[in-house]
């Protein structure tokens, strides 16, 4: 074991080497959602709107250390990426005792989308994906040693899993029905049930967050579930196969890629299996990808949402190719699954071997990921021009931004003009006394709203700044300088 444990550790190790010159060279910037959470590091709180508190807590500490940087937000999910490829070995070589089968998972696991972008983009599923594998992990311990250590250690992890996102409930469900398919005795045991509890003490911060804050978050969270919307008879059939659909494609595309129909055969023979520990490995992915199959009967459900729970189903295929004695033929397939990966991380490349057309620019997700820096440059010069002003926008992902790439790291305002609720309701307010009779920088993707005109007393710029990505425009934004804050008329929906 020793000899592919350092292997494993050896091979991980150079991986998060390269992930970190990638953060460092290459030329994007932080994801809206990573300078979202980044912002919320610099107002500590028991939890926020729309996630809860861990990732936050994450970022202060990483950026207490390396600064207000990309590496020092992203830092996080390198070395969480890290410590799951090390992770993969030991549950695989828990379950099975092969350290051969558990090295060339741990490096399978590499082939795979939501993994590398987990190990790269800081957001909330980054340290969900961690503490879902380390309960999996732990709670398997626990209820076939029956180990306090091992009990305790599930509530915890399980704990932070909530912690990092609320979908982490879904592991209560999931290992209930697999105890009372395969180990009904321990639905007998108080440690199961003392460890439910240690997990639930993990949830106090949130719940009392929510109780000073109106339940806003689970407000959010029912408004994302469709709770708030109803199907009707005049909806239209189409409409519930659309987001069917695309649900299921994204599923293929995002969280298999090329190996999709083994995942889709694994999961099956294990669905059926009489072995407990195949069952174990699929049952948590099939489990949650049926559970968004139900939302998106009612609406659009994301890419990422269910893969989390992938991650024991990419352990049951790595072991069922190296049962199977089939690496060597699934070697084109290994091969397409990276190529993909890296196309992903490296959309230009496309451009460089001719094949742009595949993935136009603005169809390309990173996208998302360029023209902040060049915003901020833009809106600090203005700052410079027209001393004593603030900034604000319309859109929170803008606001984020501005608010990381801007020199000073200032609370960039994000105004209410219809919009969502959204973590910036509940900060200072735009309209507060310091701000009237200053200058105003206006970001925004859209127009000048009237009411941010009567706002001010006057207009003295206005410009479009342009986002080129791949050698073509794939965002506008339109700033404007106004001058003698008087009051910006919010409006407010009740939208969660």
């Amino acid at each position: 074991m020793e000899r592919y444990f350092f292997f494993t550790v050896l091979s991980h190790f150079l991986i998060l080497v390269g992930r970190i010159l990638y953060v460092l060279f290459r030329d994007i910037d932080l994801s809206p959602e990573e300078a979202q959470y980044w912002l919320w590091s610099k107002f500590l709180d028991l939890s926020y709107y729309s996630k809860p508190p861990l990732i936050a807590y994450m970022n202060y500490l990483s950026t207490s250390i390396l600064g207000d940087t990309e590496i020092g937000v992203r830092i996080n999910a390198i070395l969480i990426g890290f410590f799951i490829g090390i992770l993969s070995y030991l549950f695989m070589n828990y379950l099975f005792k092969n350290p051969k089968l558990s090295f060339f998972t741990s490096l399978f696991v590499v082939l795979f989308l939501p993994y590398d972008l987990a190990s790269i983009l800081f957001l909330t599923d980054t340290p969900l994906a961690l503490f879902w594998v380390l309960t999996l992990f732990f709670f398997y311990k626990a209820i076939n040693t029956n180990s306090k250590q091992d009990w305790i250690l599930t509530g915890v992890s399980a704990g932070l899993g909530f912690l990092s996102k609320y979908i982490m409930v879904l592991f209560l469900p999931i290992v209930v029905l697999y105890l009372w398919f395969f180990k009904r005795k321990v639905l007998f045991n108080r440690w199961f049930y003392i460890s439910v509890a240690i997990a639930a003490i993990f949830t106090l911060p949130v719940v009392i967050w929510n109780i000073n804050h109106d339940f806003v978050s689970f407000k959010h969270v029912g408004s994302l579930a469709g709770v708030s919307s109803h199907l009707t008879f005049s909806e239209t059939v189409s409409k519930i196969l659309k987001h069917v659909g695309d649900y299921i494609l994204s599923q293929l595309g995002f969280g298999f890629g090329f190996l999709f129909p083994i995942a889709v055969f694994v999961a099956y023979k294990g669905i059926i299996s009489r072995d407990e520990k195949l069952f174990y490995l699929s049952f948590p992915a099939v489990f949650t990808f049926l559970f968004f199959l139900l939302i998106a009967l009612k609406k659009s459900v994301y890419a990422n949402w269910p893969a989390f729970a992938y991650f024991s189903l990419y352990l049951l295929m790595a072991f069922w190719i190296w049962k199977k004695r089939i690496i060597k033929w699934m070697l084109p397939l290994f091969t397409l699954n990276l190529l993909a990966v890296i196309i992903v991380f490296y959309t230009p490349i496309l451009d460089m071997v001719g094949l742009g057309k595949l993935l136009p620019p603005k169809k390309d997700p990173t996208k998302r990921l360029v023209g902040w820096s060049n915003l901020a440059l833009e809106v600090q010069d203005l700052r410079g021009k027209f001393p004593n002003s603030f900034v604000f926008s319309d859109d929170y992902f803008v606001s984020s931004e501005l608010s990381f790439y801007l020199p000073d790291h200032p609370l960039v305002y994000c105004i209410n003009l219809g919009r969502r609720m959204n973590q910036f309701d509940f900060w200072e307010n735009i309209n507060t006394p310091k701000n009237y009779g200053k200058t105003g920088i206006y970001v925004s993707k859209a127009g000048l709203h009237p009411n941010v005109k009567k706002g001010f007393e006057k207009l003295v710029f206005h410009e479009k700044f342009h986002v080129k990505y791949r050698g073509q425009v794939v965002k506008t934004f339109n700033i404007y300088v106004l001058q003698g804050f008087k009051g910006i008329k919010e409006i407010y929906t009740n939208r969660y």
